[in-house]
């Protein structure tokens, strides 16, 4: 497996490449870069991490004096991702998965057309505003497309969801497809059993009750002429739910007793409990439990190809950075563009993630900002070898390669 090519330093925005993998190499014949992680002959250096801190922290939104608290309780994790990401793209070269250039090119126009770039410069001149170079994007793209054709490969079997089974799962939480029974109601409430036999006589009488409520109701709502919006019986105390269920729409109660008083209540209208029919919702069911499933079979997968790797990841420092630089989020979108992937399809990582697999020589509560008194000399790689692929995605271009692109 040869070694990634990599960078002397991104600026700030560049660390938003997708999966914060793809590097490119300086011009200069050798590049002084600290490494923070060895896999099989391929490495994560401090760039590359630095790169996958900033995607974190955008991508969970968290606030500038929270940073520090969040890359160190998250940085283990960050580091092992970046470690997973690694040996997957390393697990598409034994597959033979391969991608031919002018895929990643037509990827590319789409990603013009879909940011109206005119063409290659303009292109060029908004990636070095975003800290990337072209040949970043395009690391970017082939990684993140190898990395997802590993996984359909390896895992999509695994994940598949049967109409069965989605079935099955819409009537075990039928009631959570659709809308519960629900009425809109107005109130007034007045201090005594008089006053609020007068209100029900003007009310059903045919004065405007919203007018009544801000003339002389003495709740909350008076100000929105009693309004209370759409109440769920299930939601009402149960003495208001058997008045509201017995009036029809427009109906106004007799007097109902308070602690401070008596309140009337008036029926806007009522709906019905519905249930969305299977058909509308197949498609999201299928889609979460498929999502649910690859999440666990995921951390089976990368487990195995750590424990395949494991005397050959080897992390060179434990000191990483706890701050990230204040830049904007990206404003191209496409693929190679986004925030390190993670797992596939996965939510945004908790605050804290203490299941995350030790990194052979560093404790993840050792993690600190000490700096590393000799960064390491990497050699810019050879450029890598172009084979016809043992299976060739569609070199169609797509905002958003799908795994079996």
């Amino acid at each position: 497996m040869k070694p990634s090519p990599v960078l002397v330093r991104l600026s700030a925005a560049a660390l938003l490449g997708a999966g914060a993998l793809a590097l490119s190499a300086s011009s200069r014949a050798e590049i002084i870069e600290r490494v923070v992680a060895k896999v099989n002959g391929d490495i994560v250096t401090q760039s590359e991490f630095e790169a996958r801190q900033l995607a974190a922290v955008q991508a969970a939104h968290i606030a500038s004096d929270q940073v520090e608290s969040y890359l160190r309780q998250n940085n283990a994790r960050i580091l092992q991702e970046a470690v997973d990401d690694l040996l997957i793209t390393q697990r598409a070269a034994d597959l033979g998965i391969k991608l031919r250039p002018e895929y990643v090119q037509d990827v590319i126009e789409g990603i013009k057309k879909e940011n109206n770039i005119p063409d290659d410069a303009e292109l060029k001149r908004q990636l070095r505003r975003e800290g990337m170079s072209l040949d970043d994007l395009k690391r970017n793209i082939e990684r993140s497309v190898l990395r997802r054709q590993v996984l359909s490969r390896e895992l999509e079997q695994k994940t598949t969801v049967t109409d069965a089974e989605a079935r099955a799962e819409y009537e075990k939480h039928k009631a959570e497809y659709g809308k519960s029974a629900s009425v809109h109601l107005q109130e007034i409430v007045v201090p005594d059993r008089a006053q609020a036999e007068d209100v029900v006589r003007r009310a059903r009488g045919g004065e405007d009750f919203a007018d009544l409520a801000r003339a002389v109701s003495t709740a909350g709502s008076r100000a929105a002429g009693g309004d209370l919006g759409q109440v769920a019986p299930g939601d009402m105390n149960p003495e208001l739910a058997k008045v509201a269920a017995a009036l029809p729409a427009g109906g106004v109660s007799d007097p109902i007793s308070l602690d401070n008083g008596y309140r009337i209540v008036r029926v806007v209208a009522k709906a019905d409990a519905t249930v969305t029919p299977y058909e509308d919702v197949r498609d999201e069911i299928t889609k979460r439990l498929s999502q649910q499933r690859m999440a666990s079979v995921y951390e089976d997968y990368v487990e195995g190809l750590r424990k395949a790797s494991e005397k050959t990841t080897q992390t060179t420092v434990s000191e990483v950075s706890l701050t990230v630089p204040n830049v904007p989020t990206s404003t191209l979108s496409g693929p190679g563009l986004g925030p390190a992937p993670g797992a596939p399809d996965a939510a945004p990582a908790p605050a804290a993630a203490p299941n995350v697999p030790a990194l052979p020589g560093v404790d993840p509560s050792e993690i600190s900002t000490t700096p590393q008194a000799r960064p390491e000399r990497v050699a810019p790689p050879p450029a890598p070898e172009r084979a016809a692929p043992a299976a060739t995605p569609s070199p169609s271009p797509s905002p958003s390669p799908s795994p079996g692109a």
